[in-house]
């Protein structure tokens, strides 16, 4: 790494060459040995560097929409409302076009990175993203988002933080522990420049990302996260993403009204989800069976997005318009429950057809109409009982959001930002606990991000070390200290091959080399001594032989092979099985050694995995997970 950086002062005179080196060399001494005083000054830069970067994000966006859908205001609705049909239309599909450009020439990928990409950075590949495809999916969201797409922003600002913070973390070659710290910097900044809300940015970078809340790590991603917010309320104004009225619980028997609620926002998250993946499929069958080129599905989908956006202009991007109309119980029912529908298909077409890459907004959206419609119904049934609908929407919103997201605790502290109310902030917790165990229970994962990393076959569910034993093949721990012996070996072949030569881990295989079971010590001690045990009932067998005058074989004289005293073998293991399928094998035969084979038709040994080099492995795998 030295010579990569040193040829940069080649050119150089000797006078200048060596201070410049030498203050390099001192400048990386004081990054390691002061790692608190750096990450400080890095939090602070981070969070001015993040919040201008989500500011031009916005402004771009905006830029985008005033030459698409001829408005550069951030609440779209009124104005898409008087736009003829064919301007929705090709708006959207423009903007399909352009992103679909920078997949072809930039991206290569074919698509853009997300929120996704971060997790894995901070799991996988020590906080490193690549910083121009970081910058140019960031364009690519905000022109698809620009032109009309349903998905979301935060999404592609926490991205785009991240960017910037792995960039420092990479320049100044931090360590793996200060680089994650700033990596959660950089999202807690993006959150917190997004919403307005500091608290929840430094809890969602806590919470989804770095997944510990170690001292180390909370000081410098709160420093960042307040800078970041002080910086966007000079330049956006002192305002939270949604202005929502003072509303109250009328009585503390609406509390079931909220856990039903969650009931609901659960499914409602459900269903979200599981549209997202099924599109997705209907996506891959639809570019396989046109036989274009991957890269220009967003053209798809910014056709599908403007033709559902012709009948409802809800839909069209962020929605945060439509969001705070729920909020403030300006729309009906049967709005609501249409809107729930046509977001729900429009934001799957955008991430299936990658027009856009978030779903931080599509799900607020679409928790606030879930809540508000519940809340319609709540109000009709018992009116005595029931506050406004617009407390249910802001209840439906979190519950919703958080349940997609993997993110209860900063749900809650976004909502508790927006209202600063007590009561609707334990209200909303009690939405989303019952949210978010019931989606976790049903969809086994702990949120959207991870459902789509195990698509792609990444499972970080229960950490890295648990990552590492799913994807670690016990090839690599595979010894060849063992032997074999046939199926018509005898007893003293036996006896030589483990008491002489000292082979314990003995495998009897039959005549197509195929394993058919095992012997060890154990096995041989246990025959000798059953033996031992029946001589007295063989001498009782000879007397009757004798009687009856026939002939009588004692037993030890009888001849006895290997397969008759070895222990079957029902489920070895093969080469490429991970180590977590190995442990669980361990555990359920309880054994300390298992046979390889090459396949399961041949079955034929190639070695054999030791316990404790399985608990070895994981245990190595646990200590990088605890020092990152």
């Amino acid at each position: 790494m030295a010579d990569k950086y040193e040829k940069h002062f080649l050119h150089l005179p000797r006078f200048l060459k060596a201070p410049l080196l030498l203050l390099r060399r001192d400048t990386r001494q004081y990054i390691r040995t002061h790692d608190k005083v750096v990450s400080t000054v890095l939090a602070v830069l981070i969070g001015v560097f993040v919040a201008y970067a989500a500011i031009l994000f916005r402004k771009l966006i905006l830029l985008v929409q005033a030459h698409t859908l001829e408005t550069g205001a951030e609440n779209i609705l009124d104005y898409v409302m008087a736009l003829v049909w064919w301007k929705i239309l090709l708006a959207t599909t423009l903007g399909g076009l352009f992103v679909a450009l920078i997949y072809r020439f930039i991206l290569r990928e074919n698509r853009a990175y997300s929120f996704v990409e971060v997790i894995e950075a901070n799991a996988l590949h020590h906080t490193r993203i690549p910083t121009a495809k970081g910058l140019v999916s960031a364009v690519a969201a905000a022109i698809a988002l620009g032109s009309g797409s349903a998905a979301g922003r935060e999404g592609p600002v926490v991205h785009l933080g991240a960017t910037i913070a792995s960039w420092f973390a990479q320049r100044l070659h931090l360590s793996d522990s200060v680089a994650r710290t700033i990596l959660g910097c950089g999202v807690a900044a993006a959150t917190s420049a997004s919403f307005n809300a500091p608290i929840a940015g430094v809890f969602f970078a806590l919470e989804v990302v770095l997944g510990h809340y170690a001292l180390h790590a909370f000081a410098p991603i709160v420093i960042a996260s307040v800078t970041a917010a002080i910086i966007s309320r000079i330049h956006l104004g002192d305002y939270p993403a949604f202005i929502i009225p003072d509303y109250q619980i009328s009585s503390f028997y609406e509390f079931p009204a909220f856990l039903i609620l969650g009931v609901v926002s659960a499914i409602a998250a459900i269903i979200f989800i599981r549209s997202v993946f099924f599109t997705e499929n209907v996506a891959a069958k639809v570019m396989e069976t046109s036989r274009l080129p991957d890269w220009t599905r967003p053209i798809f989908g910014g056709l599908a997005v403007g033709g559902l956006a012709i009948f409802c202009p809800y839909i069209l991007g962020v929605g945060y318009g439509t969001t705070d109309s729920a909020l403030k119980e300006a729309l009906p029912l049967t709005l609501l429950l249409l809107l729930i529908v046509a977001k729900t298909a429009a934001t799957s077409i955008s991430l299936a057809f990658r027009f856009g890459t978030g779903v931080f907004s599509p799900t607020l959206f679409l928790g606030a109409m879930v809540g508000g419609a519940f809340g319609i119904i709540a109000t009709r049934i018992a009116p005595e009982l029931s506050g406004s609908q617009g407390l249910y929407a802001i209840v439906g919103m979190g519950a919703v959001c958080s349940a997609v997201l993997g993110a209860p605790i900063s749900t809650i502290l976004i909502v508790f930002e927006l209202t600063g109310d007590y009561q609707i902030t334990a209200a909303l917790m009690v939405a989303v606990v019952i949210s978010n165990l019931i989606t976790h229970h049903y969809l086994h994962a702990a949120s959207f991000f991870h459902l789509q990393m195990k698509a792609h076959g990444v499972d970080l569910e229960g950490g890295m070390a648990r990552h590492l034993m799913r994807t670690t093949q016990v090839r690599g721990l595979i010894r060849d200290d063992y032997a074999t012996v046939g199926e018509e070996a005898g007893l003293d072949r036996v006896r030589t091959l483990i008491l002489e030569e000292g082979h314990n881990n003995l495998f009897v295989i039959d005549e197509q080399a195929r394993i058919v079971g095992q012997i060890t010590f154990p096995e041989l001690r246990r025959y000798y001594r059953k033996r031992e045990e029946t001589r007295a009932e063989q001498e009782k067998k000879r007397l009757e032989a004798e009687d009856a005058g026939e002939e009588f074989i004692p037993e030890e004289q009888r001849p006895v092979h290997a397969i008759n005293i070895c222990r079957r073998v029902h489920e070895p293991l093969l080469p490429n099985d991970n180590l977590e399928h190995a442990n669980d094998l361990f555990a359920r035969e309880g054994e300390e050694i298992l046979p390889v084979i090459d396949d399961e038709v041949r079955r034929e040994i190639i070695g054999i995995v030791h316990l404790e080099d399985v608990l070895r492995r994981y245990n190595q795998a646990l200590l990088e997970d605890y020092e990152k």
